[in-house]
């Protein structure tokens, strides 16, 4: 049987191997660029700020107006054409991608072991 110190240590030599991928220290130079970017950050208030405008008036029952739907898709736009958002996005979809996988390799022996199946 493991002890808790043999499982502590295997989590922290995966933490270790997670930091050194190529794909997660991309992922958070890619963040740290765009919260340096002035226009990165002025858009993801921007954009937030009219997403939770439409969110309450939705859950108030009240009419979304035209305006405010293309205020939010001008924002959708402008962060679409912003570098360090775009990199961040791209970095974003390839460090989740990675982490289902890890997530998918440590929930295969559990699920085996919740569902009764031999364990390899």
């Amino acid at each position: 049987m493991q002890d808790i110190q043999d499982l502590l240590a295997r989590a922290q030599a995966l933490g270790t191997a997670l930091a050194a991928h190529p794909t997660v220290r991309a992922y958070h130079a890619a963040q740290r660029a765009a919260r340096a970017d002035a226009g990165a950050q002025r858009l993801m208030r921007d954009y937030h700020t009219q997403l939770n405008r439409i969110q309450q008036l939705e859950a108030e029952l009240k009419p979304v107006e035209v305006a405010d739907k293309q205020q939010l898709k001008s924002l959708e736009t402008e962060m679409a054409g912003n570098e360090a958002l775009k990199t961040l996005m791209r970095n974003q979809a390839d460090y989740v991608a990675l982490m289902a996988q890890v997530n998918g390799a440590i929930d295969g022996p559990l699920g085996e072991l919740a569902s009764g199946e031999p364990q390899t």
